[in-house]
């Protein structure tokens, strides 16, 4: 398919797309790229000849997990967000569910879009959640990383601020199912209630999620990869994170290394990047501008 073809394609969006989200998605550059049977639809923005920035969605995401990032980063940055192998309007790999060997495979699938793309050039990775740990295995893999940044990443393996309890939204239908994915997102996502663009982008995302990523999210693979990793690490907690003790997460997985920053958002939640979005966008231009 040719690439305008592409782009008209992957461009009719949905009528109940918030108006953010469809202007994004009309201003996105869209790009396909292929491995080992599985193929990676990726959108672009920004100028094509700015530092390339990659970011990687949550686990029950897709690159809109970014909506309220894209434009802070495209000022300058040539921003990269796939939908990971399984996920949104990607392809699924080519290994079984719950494999042990289907994260590294969703890994190496990754590493060969990015490579393809922009070839050894140096790029910021930034990864949100269970996108936090992919991208401490990607960097491991690929030291031309400039920066690292990990946005209440999972892979700590460390106890939880809280055991929030989730309802199988699959069991319904209709509004109670979009009642019950509202619950899960406040209660695992956000410091208070979902406003009307969470919850879409909440329903869509879910919606198209093949890939099961709770049982590496749980673990302490990030942990274990993290030592491999020697590029500038900056990460960053909502205060009110359910899936961490931020300060203890921190300070584990910053190793007493010097070149590892982190903080904490006050008033934020998990998917901290929406829910103190002005924020997050002030601090992360900020210390990637330094670097």
């Amino acid at each position: 398919m040719s690439e305008k073809r592409l782009n008209n394609v992957l461009n009719k969006v949905p009528d109940t797309m918030p108006a953010v989200a469809r202007d994004l998605q009309g201003r996105a550059r869209m790009r396909t790229t292929q491995h080992a049977g599985c193929t990676v639809q990726w959108r672009e923005w920004g100028p094509q000849d700015g530092i390339p920035l990659v970011a990687l969605h949550g686990g029950h995401g897709s690159w809109l997990h970014w909506l309220r990032n894209v434009d802070a980063f495209a000022n300058k940055c040539r921003v990269l967000l796939p939908d990971m192998p399984g996920f949104g309007d990607s392809t699924d790999l080519d290994v079984p569910a719950r494999d042990p060997a289907r994260l590294d495979a969703l890994v190496q699938v990754l590493k060969h879009g990015i490579e393809d793309q922009l070839g050894q050039t140096p790029f910021h990775l930034i990864g949100f959640s269970f996108g936090g740990l992919v991208a401490g295995k990607v960097a491991q893999r690929m030291p031309q990383i400039r920066t690292l940044t990990l946005l209440g990443s999972a892979g700590h393996g460390l106890r939880r601020a809280s055991e929030v309890p989730m309802r199988n939204w699959r069991e319904f239908e209709g509004e109670e199912r979009a009642s019950v994915l509202k619950e899960n997102l406040e209660a695992f996502m956000l410091a208070g209630a979902a406003d009307a663009d969470a919850c879409w982008i909440h329903e869509q995302s879910c919606e198209k999620t093949r890939f099961y990523s709770k049982t590496y999210s749980r673990g302490a693979l990030l942990a274990d990869v993290l030592p491999d990793v020697h590029a500038p690490m900056f990460m960053l907690w909502g205060e009110e994170d359910v899936t961490a003790e931020p300060v203890k997460a921190a300070e584990f997985l910053a190793q007493n290394r010097q070149e590892r920053e982190w903080t904490t958002i006050p008033n934020a939640g998990h998917w901290v990047q929406y829910d103190a979005a002005s924020t997050v966008n002030v601090l992360l231009n900020y210390w990637l501008a330094q670097r």
